[in-house]
């Protein structure tokens, strides 16, 4: 079997790819499990106990290596960058999340989450970090796609009529 320049690259790509199917299929199971705690519940409560749930299952992977490394050498702008990634990207984003599914369905919330790969590829090119190719035009087409599918009203069942003999 050969092999592809880009498997060199990224030699763990079809383990990353499947983890991130994993990460969204765990999202989209979040999305629609937590909306009626969100209809009952305040959703700073709701991300607190998602929170400590998910601290529970984290610190026993991760603890040792918490408690020895070397904070004191991190530079500032290291703290601030995890400073960052905690408030913005982790507290208020899932704050918003629990907020707007309040009022909306996880299935809409879940279009604007799933559109934000593409929202990131458009600034990326348009500050030319990044460049457009056809791979990424077929992810985008993918992403717009299944937001079509999900976003379909189901039609109307159309009652049989009995058979009479």
């Amino acid at each position: 079997m050969s092999r592809s320049p880009t498997d060199a690259i990224y030699p763990n790509a079809t383990l990353g790819n499947i983890l991130i199917l994993l990460n969204a299929t765990a999202f989209g199971v979040y999305l629609v499990l937590v909306t009626p705690l969100m209809r009952k519940y305040n959703a700073f409560t709701v991300l607190a106990r998602i929170f400590l749930v998910g601290a529970i299952i984290a610190v026993p992977f991760g603890w040792r290596d918490a408690l020895t490394t070397d904070y004191a050498h991190f530079p500032l702008y290291i703290w601030a960058e995890v400073v960052y990634m905690v408030l913005f990207l982790t507290i208020i984003a899932y704050l918003l999340n629990n907020w707007a599914l309040k009022y909306a369905s996880p299935a809409l919330l879940g279009v604007y989450i799933y559109l934000q790969p593409v929202l990131a590829v458009l600034i990326a090119v348009s500050l030319g970090k990044d460049h457009f190719t056809w791979g990424r035009a077929l992810q985008a087409a993918l992403i717009f796609g299944g937001v079509f599918l999900v976003s379909r009203k189901p039609r109307p069942q159309v009652p049989l009529e009995p058979v009479l003999d």
